[in-house]
């Protein structure tokens, strides 16, 4: 099994547009897995520390150190500062728009994030599980000065926006009001940014930063420009200093090339793109993390399956540098621990330059 710091050295290589003397791998596992794994309700998982911690840690052992460790609220993380949040037994949670109308954007405010929603929890829980993990000396690859739990982790503009007003509203919103859909989008940056901003203080570095938007893959080319472009390219040159991953895992063809122009150094796209097509279109700009079906593959194949498709992939991008094996979209619940294995093994099998 790969050690979790060497796989680290090669991210910082890959994403930088280097070949490094291996593919690097990277394991986006979702709350389900960590909660199934753990054999934990997820609304259980989400709702204790200790829960949380033990569930990601045996994760953890499980792939040598690969898979992260990070206060995990899924979608509603930001959202819960301005909605109602629905918490399943044994699901994730989603949030009840805010706003039955666009023109109610005009009383809403940046929340503080000492104070409202999640984010007094999030600040406990990095306490909390950061003490439990240095006590039994759990590493990751890419952790933070104060312990290995936690990175910028968080919803992109468009996500936290849409949740705000409800998405198919908001998306009508951008036709029919765009100035008012520009004032939410600001709010939703600005908390954005002040949510990476109290992840900095309390972990005292962001190592990485991860900004998750499915959403911006379903615009039109004019309004990724106009309505995610400007904000998404603000928070990853805020952090520019950081591992910046733009993950999109909806059917963007119209949009991969727009990718770069978001700022990050890494993007992480969905199983329906090919490789061999982006690696010529982008793969100069911008590192390449994918993309093997999450479920039609890593969940529902058998092992050679996920070799074989995992070798496609390496073969498809990895070469000049600039890429990162991964899943095409995140790793749920119910996907079999030896899948993950041949994931990682193809790193090796196939994957050394």
């Amino acid at each position: 099994m790969i050690d979790p710091l060497t796989n680290a050295m090669r991210m910082y290589q890959a994403f930088s547009g280097q070949a490094p003397d291996q593919v690097p791998v990277f394991l986006p596992i979702e709350s389900g897995f960590m909660a199934e794994y753990g054999a934990v309700a997820q609304r259980e998982y989400h709702n204790d520390p200790v829960k949380m911690l033990e569930a990601q840690a045996k994760v953890q052992l499980r792939f040598n150190g690969l898979s992260p460790l990070y206060t995990d609220f899924g979608v509603v993380t930001e959202a819960a500062a301005f909605c109602e949040v629905y918490w399943p037994e044994d699901d994730s949670p989603w949030a009840k728009p805010a706003l039955a109308s666009i023109d109610e954007v005009e009383d809403l405010e940046v929340p503080d994030v000492g104070r409202d929603g999640l984010f007094p929890r999030i600040l406990e829980y990095f306490e909390m599980m950061n003490h439990l993990a240095v006590q039994r000396g759990l590493q990751v690859g890419i952790g933070n000065s104060r312990g290995p739990v936690g990175f910028g982790s968080l919803r992109g503009p468009i996500v936290l926006a849409a949740l705000i007003r409800g998405i198919s509203e908001f998306m009508i919103d951008m036709y029919d009001h765009p100035a008012k859909c520009h004032r939410l989008l600001e709010i939703a940056t600005e908390t954005l940014l002040a949510y990476l901003a109290m992840q900095k203080k309390a972990l005292g570095q962001l190592a990485a930063v991860f900004l998750c938007d499915d959403i911006s893959g379903l615009l039109s080319p004019a309004l990724f420009r106009e309505f995610f472009l400007p904000y998404t390219r603000r928070i990853f040159q805020e952090h520019a200093d950081s591992l910046t991953i733009y993950h999109c895992d909806s059917a963007m063809h119209n949009l991969t090339d727009l990718a770069p122009e978001t700022g990050a150094k890494a993007f992480h796209m969905g199983f329906m793109h090919d490789l061999a097509t982006l690696k010529k279109q982008i793969g100069n700009r911008i590192c390449l993390v994918g993309n093997v079906a999450p479920v039609a593959v890593l969940m529902r194949a058998d092992s050679n399956v996920v070799l074989e498709e995992s070798r496609r992939c390496i073969e498809a991008a990895a070469a000049g540098g600039g890429f990162v094996l991964s899943s095409g979209g995140v790793i749920d619940r119910g996907t079999p621990a030896e899948n993950i294995d041949a994931l990682v093994k193809a790193t090796e099998q196939f994957g050394v330059y």
